[in-house]
């Protein structure tokens, strides 16, 4: 990896002038770098950062862009450490990439989707497969399995946590082992940000999904048995996402399907480390009807209060963006959504939130109310309450999707994967129409995306 990531990426926060006086709520950004630039090409970027201050980000490349995903974690700005799987590629889509996460005790953890063609499916069969680091990322346990049954299903669009005693919690969509697989690596939307993207989704073949969850309590080497959250039907391809309150409540987030093709965004929460779990609560009544998936899931945090915050995005028409909300009561209701970034109509956009104590949060996405998509943040100095103006981070013109966001103190870190909106449109046209009887869905590529960063300063 390029030296300056350390420095410039990685290093001391970025120094501000002025900021002793009173400013709306904001981030303050240093030049863009590159991320992936020891693999060439790369895709699907995840943070990690420790209690401690230490950072990792991964991302997934390929050799050529192609097919045969590998992984690559960088701790500290140090040169990425390959990780390749013995199941098959590392699967290299935004909407499922892999996930990183410290453990109290400073060691790192990654789960990730392996996928294969499969005779007999029409999309890639998955498992979800565990790593762990205890020597800051310069070696990487054998990778294992972390549901239980067969290890490849419809296991895919996972989430993965360390909540504050060292358990491991993993989460994911998919239907039970016996039932044809989800369409993990089916694109809802043209890459090039057209307002019409959507209806590509449109007639899709109807796939029975559920939102489920495994833990660990000995660092990976065994897990539970898999429990399914959702009392009824999950959007099949909008990823999970997980945490844990400072009373040990585990709480998670996922895309419901309501009769006549609701799709709304809930959460749940157990008291029991996941054993049980509470009916899922709507975080906000979108009234959004569709016949088909948008691979857009939810994002969420729970700070050092207790409050829980929810971000996500919605097709409705007239409504149509990123929306945030919280609750104050463990997950039992929601105030009013605050609109982050809302049009009449909005490519699927996908959002990531980070929580520091009880007064600062971060929202950053890619702007689908953009002809082509630009990666944007928004910070809130007061809990969520109210967001200052939304900040450009991507360069204007290229196609950036899928941030993520990695914080420590006031400094925070966005990385993105990004092309020329002409690759991005000609990746979405290759992809095959699904509608058609035999069609089969092949493995994602990484193609030209790199893996871009900046590093900021929220006010």
């Amino acid at each position: 990896m390029r030296s300056e990531i350390g420095a410039c990426l990685l290093g001391a926060a970025l120094a501000v002038a002025g900021c002793g006086r009173p400013k709306p709520p904001g981030v303050t950004l240093a030049s863009q770098v590159e991320v992936s630039g020891a693999t060439t090409v790369g895709t699907a970027p995840m943070f990690a950062v420790s209690r401690a201050g230490a950072q990792a980000v991964a991302w997934v490349s390929a050799p050529n862009g192609g097919t045969d995903g590998r992984l690559y974690v960088s701790v500290g700005g140090a040169a990425p450490r390959e990780i390749r799987d013995s199941l098959g590629a590392i699967e290299a889509h935004g909407e499922t990439p892999p996930q990183l996460a410290y453990a109290p005790d400073g060691a790192l953890y990654a789960v990730y989707t392996v996928a294969k063609v499969a005779a007999g499916h029409r999309y890639p069969v998955t498992a979800l497969r565990l790593v762990r680091s205890t020597d800051g990322g310069a070696t990487w346990t054998a990778p294992v399995t972390v549901t239980d049954g067969p290890a490849f299903g419809a296991h895919s669009y996972e989430s993965l946590h360390l909540a504050r005693d060292g358990t491991i919690y993993v989460s994911w969509l998919g239907a039970p082992d016996g039932v044809p697989a989800a369409p993990a690596a089916a694109h809802p939307a043209r890459a090039d940000g057209g307002m019409a993207g959507m209806a590509g989704m449109a007639g899709m073949a109807h796939v029975p999904a559920g939102a489920w969850i495994t833990r660990s309590t000995d660092g990976g080497h065994s897990w539970s048995a898999r429990v399914r959250v959702d009392t009824g039907e999950a959007c099949p391809c909008c990823r999970t996402a997980l945490a844990t309150g400072p009373n040990g409540a585990v709480y998670m987030a996922w895309r419901h399907v309501y009769p006549g093709n609701v799709r709304e965004v809930v959460v749940a929460h157990s008291t029991d480390s996941g054993a049980t779990w509470s009916a899922p609560v709507p975080v906000h009544d979108d009234e959004w009807h569709f016949d088909a998936c948008p691979h857009a899931g939810p994002a969420l945090a729970a700070d050092s209060a207790g409050v829980i915050h929810v971000a996500w995005w919605t097709g409705k028409e007239g409504a149509a963006g990123v929306f945030y909300a919280r609750s104050t009561d463990g997950g039992r209701s929601f105030g009013n959504p605050i609109p982050l970034g809302v049009a009449k109509y909005s490519r699927a956009a996908h959002v990531q939130l980070s929580v520091r104590g009880t007064h600062q949060v971060i929202a950053a996405w890619d702007d689908g109310t953009r002809e082509v998509p630009q990666i944007v943040v928004r910070a809130s100095a007061d809990g969520g309450v109210t967001f200052g103006a939304r900040v450009p981070v991507s360069v204007a013109g290229r196609s950036a999707t899928f941030p993520v966001l990695g914080a420590f103190g006031d400094s925070v870190v966005i990385a993105w994967s990004e092309e020329s909106a002409a690759d991005a449109a000609a990746a979405a046209h290759a992809h095959p129409n699904m509608k058609l009887p035999g069609a089969v869905m092949g493995l994602d590529s990484v193609g030209r995306s790199e893996v871009f960063a900046r590093r900021g300063v929220v006010q």
